[in-house]
């Protein structure tokens, strides 16, 4: 084996990471030099030698990963429900990585464990989860998928926490989700093995969001048919039209039939921190729980995502058995061990980078944050409005802004040339943005504004260019 440092090969990386970030200011800089899987495949070495590589070899191949992948940090990347840069998140996921620490145990991550039991306390009092009787719960997990999973984990062993020791049996636990809920529910569902069947679907409205008197018929019917009504889930922000549900009004629900409430904001959680967009959570204080993902809308890096409670010792109750013997010990910090609470046993520092881009900002560079995000996506809508080929498809609370490129020759189908217009957008790699489509088949571009790096006059550059493609 080659030796474990080489100061050389680190300044050589460092150097290069730095030119790329500088790069993206050019604006002649691609966000994506696009190349099919079945060529792309062939320009990289993917293969091993005997001999291994020279560092030389190395820095090449660092050299084509950055090269071909996606830029998104680059102001023109507003292609997912994450994106941009942040200098804290950066330097945390470094140092993170330089100390290779595991989150089981506070002798193993002393600093770490105290971050992160400092931001969750710090989130679960924003939310009112927190109060002082009461001082809540929460860990960090790897994504919001895996924090809709605990969620409904949670829900069973405060419902049956029998089901601990003698499983599901035949209880048939339903979960209400609303059509525009995030496909993570249908996975949690087959690993906890509750059965897709019991994944009930809740009408959405024109706004999408979920209409409660489907809810609470829905509910109803499970009961009926002897079913048991375990846990319904809000959606702040859905993924497509970036939907906020009537939290309050799904909270009377939950109370009237006994289920646990759970929030999904990975993506729209982010405005707990602005005061003149937190309305949008209206009520998430009555609920049980709540998945946040900082790593979208903040911009904190991958993955930076959070499961919060209210239930003091819901996470303990539900994920502790084993590693007594080995790994936790009765001692004095003891209660800062987050393992015993953790479905994870190795679980790598996520909290460094959230927590250096909070301190580095405060409270009000957090809210700055939100509200910047949100002139830019009303400075987008008002573009939009005012250009003749661009419409609006749907009036968005949230981030999301929905929209369509009319053709100049009104005889070809909209929906065909945006579709294709949006992939020629793709392999020409000056700008990267979404797209989505109704259940009607209206294909529309889906540009989400989760980018801090993204600038008005960007905007102006991308509907300028699509128009004139």
């Amino acid at each position: 084996m080659k030796k474990q440092f080489d100061k050389e090969l680190l300044e050589n990386i460092l150097d290069k990471i730095s030119a790329y970030y500088e790069k993206n200011s050019d604006s002649n800089t691609p966000v994506i030099n696009y190349k099919p899987a079945t060529d792309l495949v062939k320009e990289l070495d993917l293969k091993f030698s005997d001999l291994g590589a020279t560092n030389a070899d190395l820095l090449k191949e660092i050299d084509n990963y950055l090269k071909f992948s996606p830029r998104t940090s680059h102001p023109q990347f507003n292609n997912q429900l994450t994106g941009g840069f942040s200098n804290e998140a950066v330097l945390g996921d470094l140092i993170s990585s330089v100390c290779n620490a595991t989150m089981a145990t506070y002798e193993v991550a002393p600093v770490a464990t105290l971050m992160e039991a400092h931001l969750v306390s710090e989130l679960n009092s924003i939310l009112e989860f927190k109060t002082d009787s009461n001082k809540g719960d929460g860990i960090m997990l790897t994504g919001g998928s895996n924090a809709n999973m605990m969620a409904i984990h949670c829900a069973r062993q405060r419902k049956f926490p029998e089901s601990k020791m003698k499983g599901n049996g035949n209880k048939q636990m339903c979960v209400y989700i609303s059509e525009e809920a995030h496909y993570s529910h249908r996975k949690a569902m087959l690993l906890m093995g509750l059965g897709l069947d019991n994944l009930i679907t809740v009408k959405s409205d024109s706004a999408g969001r979920m209409c409660i008197e489907d809810l609470k018929i829905k509910i109803q019917t499970s009961i009926e048919v002897g079913h048991t009504p375990l846990l319904v889930c809000s959606t702040a922000g859905t993924t497509v039209l970036g939907a906020f549900d009537p939290i309050a009004k799904i909270n009377l629900i939950a109370k009237e039939f006994d289920l646990w409430h759970h929030i999904d904001g990975a993506w729209g959680g982010g405005v707990m921190f602005s005061k003149k967009y937190k309305h949008l959570l209206g009520g998430a204080g009555e609920a049980d729980s709540l998945t946040f993902d900082a790593h979208k809308l903040m911009g904190s890096g991958l993955i930076t995502s959070f499961f919060l409670t209210k239930h003091e010792n819901a996470l303990a109750e539900s994920n502790s058995g084993g590693g007594s013997q080995y790994i936790f010990h009765e001692y004095e910090n003891a209660e800062f061990d987050t393992g015993k609470k953790s479905l994870q046993c190795g679980r790598k520092v996520d909290s460094l980078k959230f927590w250096l881009m909070w301190k580095a900002n405060g409270h009000t560079g957090l809210e700055d944050f939100v509200n910047t995000q949100y002139e830019k996506q009303n400075y987008f809508v008002e573009l939009i409005k005012k250009n003749p080929r661009l419409e609006l498809v749907h009036t968005p609370e949230f981030l999301n802004v929905c929209f369509q490129v009319k053709p100049l020759d009104e005889t070809i189908d909209i929906n065909k040339y945006n579709f294709d217009l949006r992939f020629r957008l793709v392999k020409e790699g000056k700008m990267l943005t979404n797209f989505s489509s109704f259940s009607d088949g209206t294909v529309f571009f889906r540009h989400i504004l989760a980018n801090n790096m993204t600038e008005n006059v960007d905007l102006e550059h991308l509907l300028n260019h699509l128009i004139e493609m």
